[in-house]
């Protein structure tokens, strides 16, 4: 099995991209949207800012659940991985140990393809509140995880799904078994 990543701060277009690749495997959505909206219907709350440690540790473990239940062949396509979990410690100015355990202990393969910040299709929504200059901030701290962790980033084009899609099958035909 392989197991690729797209990462990327929020309102890249990773979903929307993962979304669109489900025809070359198995796909996982975004724990940090799914985990924020559950609160949002647990609690009519739409964030998790006031309880960030509570947020790494149930975002490393949706992580882990998502890595541990992927079939044990073909390929498999996450929107994020655990090495986000990384930067969002960081970002929450939380202790990141318990992420760096479980994503040096769960590892994908290259490479892992990282969506720029792209302010011309930012948004926000009642999910994500994040100001674009927050967003370039995060986008650094996923770099600064993914190659501390040794991934080789691939940054994806500033163009439509479809080109986006185009560009990740022709770097996954290129990547071997």
């Amino acid at each position: 099995m392989q197991r690729f990543i797209v990462t990327g701060a929020p309102g890249t277009g990773k979903t929307a991209l993962v979304t669109a690749l489900a025809h070359v495997g198995e796909t996982f959505g975004e724990p940090a949207r799914e985990l924020i909206a559950e609160h949002a219907v647990a609690t009519g709350e739409r964030s998790l800012d006031n309880v960030p440690e509570l947020f790494v540790e149930r975002l490393i473990q949706r992580s882990i659940d998502k890595y541990d239940s992927a079939p044990a062949s073909g390929t498999v396509i996450y929107d994020r991985g655990l090495p986000d979990c990384i930067a969002y410690a960081q970002g929450f100015e939380v202790d990141s140990a318990a992420a760096l355990v479980a994503a040096q202990a769960r590892r994908y393969a290259d490479p892992v393809f990282i969506a720029p910040p792209w302010e011309a299709i930012y948004t926000v929504d009642e999910l994500r509140r994040m100001t674009f200059a927050m967003v370039e901030a995060f986008h650094d701290d996923l770099v600064e995880a993914y190659e501390t962790l040794g991934y080789d980033l691939v940054e994806l084009p500033k163009s439509t799904v479809a080109d986006r899609v185009a560009f990740i099958e022709s770097c996954l035909d290129h990547s071997g078994p």
